[in-house]
């Protein structure tokens, strides 16, 4: 799964972060990407993480080890500003909820957008169906 825009979609970390919840719930394994870039404006920070669910402690064990071959060659020592910088918003509970509200009007701004710009389609009679403005996440 990729979570690249959670929050960002509908304004809710929560509503956004249904699927994983629901996979997790009825058992999946899965691996699941998060990154902060877009919804922390973090562009060029690249910060994120790899999550990975497993159903048993050998499938765990398994996968950590495969994961670790994979990894060491890429990189050693991580970029460790942008990990710092969410860090910082995401312990405290003044700025996790000050996050979150900028958050929710940025999501806000854009699903205003998204229906503004359908709405001025539709109105000129632009061909084709612009649901799909409206309906994306």
């Amino acid at each position: 799964m990729d979570s690249a825009y959670q929050g960002y979609a509908s304004g809710s970390l929560d509503k956004d972060a249904f699927a994983t919840r629901l996979f997790a719930s009825v058992g999946f394994d899965m691996y699941l990407c998060q990154s902060f870039a877009k919804n922390l404006g973090l562009y060029g920070e690249r910060i994120g993480m790899l999550h990975v669910v497993c159903s048993t402690a050998d499938a765990a064990k398994a996968v950590l080890s495969q994961l670790k071959m994979v990894i060491r060659p890429m990189y050693s020592s991580p970029p460790i500003h942008g990990a710092l910088l969410v860090e910082r918003i995401l312990a405290d509970p003044a700025s996790f909820t000050a996050w979150k509200a900028e958050l929710k009007d940025m999501a806000d701004r854009i699903l205003k957008v998204r229906s503004s710009l359908r709405k001025g389609l539709e109105d000129k009679g632009t061909p084709g169906t612009w649901n799909h403005i409206t309906d994306q996440i």
